[in-house]
């Protein structure tokens, strides 16, 4: 049985950072030989009494100027980058009647650019991610943190100091996904491994006044792929940290989607989401 939590949150935007090209046959197999856009996505979560929280940060203008230079651009090559800097999320905030000091928490999915480009406009906020993900990813530099799709200079100067690392997760386990880490203590917004794409990559599972979503980050890149449970092509091995765990990580969530239907999960690059349930500017 799923936890019941004592509080929901009161908001939750899903807001549209940029996106890169890629194929999608090299997100699912089977795909067609068609670049498709690949938005990445984040959440801007209200909690009643611990404030705003951001899940990612997504694309900001610091990702073109860290790969304006090899060997890190590289990266763009890969990832043909189409960035707007109205869409980082710290110049989207005003709309909602908020600043970047307004951000209390970011928590951060895995530590790939895409998803943590913007970390360096929040200067106040407490960042929460894995023990794990920052030892493997924060010694890394050049060619080493390129192949991990990590950009160093991404991460703000005084991280550790403002970082909670988490050690592994110990509490209530989550059907199909296993042990979570409660965040607030209140249930609202549950952290659960979702290993095989990037060291230490979680997901989220929040409660909110709309309903129940679950953020799965690279947990799949399609909706589809967790639908069909078919994972990213055998390419991708050369990229991921561990290619079996992908695939065990797919078959936990498809088992989790069959089991739990009212749950809406929200791969951060599906055009699938990003069509029907990101908020435009």
């Amino acid at each position: 049985m799923m936890p019941t939590p004592s509080t929901a949150l009161t908001a939750c935007h899903l807001l549209d950072t940029g996106y890169c090209l890629a194929h999608e046959s090299t997100m699912i197999q089977g795909g067609r030989r068609a670049q498709v856009a690949c938005h990445a996505l984040v959440a801007l979560l209200h909690h009643p009494d611990h404030g705003w929280i951001l899940w990612d940060t997504g694309y900001a203008s610091h990702m073109l100027t860290e790969t304006a230079r090899l060997p890190y651009r590289l990266y763009r090559w890969a990832t043909p980058l189409r960035l707007d800097p109205a869409l980082a999320v710290a110049a989207q905030l005003a709309r909602f009647g908020l600043q970047p000091s307004s951000i209390n928490t970011i928590i951060i999915s895995h530590f790939h650019a895409d998803h943590m480009a913007g970390l360096r406009d929040f200067p106040t906020a407490r960042f929460v991610a894995t023990q794990a993900a920052y030892d493997h990813f924060v010694a890394r530099t050049g060619l080493a943190a390129l192949r991990c799709g990590y950009l160093p200079a991404l991460l703000p100067a005084d991280f550790a100091a403002r970082a909670s690392l988490l050690p592994p997760f110990t509490g209530p386990s989550v059907p199909f996904l296993g042990a979570s880490h409660d965040l607030l203590g209140d249930g609202a917004l549950r952290l659960v491994d979702l290993p095989g794409h990037a060291r230490g990559q979680v997901g989220l599972l929040a409660h909110t006044v709309h309903g129940d979503d679950f953020f799965v980050a690279d947990g799949a890149w399609l909706s589809r792929a967790i639908r069909e449970e078919r994972p990213p092509a055998r390419a991708t091995k050369l990229i991921v940290d561990d290619w079996g765990a992908v695939q065990h990580t797919l078959t936990n969530l498809h088992a989790f989607a069959q089991a739990y239907p009212m749950w809406r999960l929200i791969p951060t690059h599906c055009p699938e989401i990003f069509a029907r349930a990101v908020e435009q500017t």
